[in-house]
């Protein structure tokens, strides 16, 4: 593929990198009480007949 877009001098994609966060981070803060601080997750899994199922799991830190 590179060759042919050579010969016919024609601009080759560049793939895009990965993308990197900009700035500093900040250490997260200690929750002082209940609900001060969720976390969200989704996680799957598949059931023994070959379906798969997500679930959205919240915790309260």
């Amino acid at each position: 593929m590179f060759r042919l877009y050579r010969e016919e001098r024609l601009p080759v994609r560049r793939r895009g990198g990965r993308k990197r966060a900009i700035g500093t981070r900040t250490p997260m803060t200690v929750p002082m009480a209940p609900k001060d601080r969720w976390s969200l997750d989704f996680v799957s899994d598949q059931l023994t007949d070959g379906r798969r199922f997500r679930i959205l799991i919240v915790v309260d830190d």
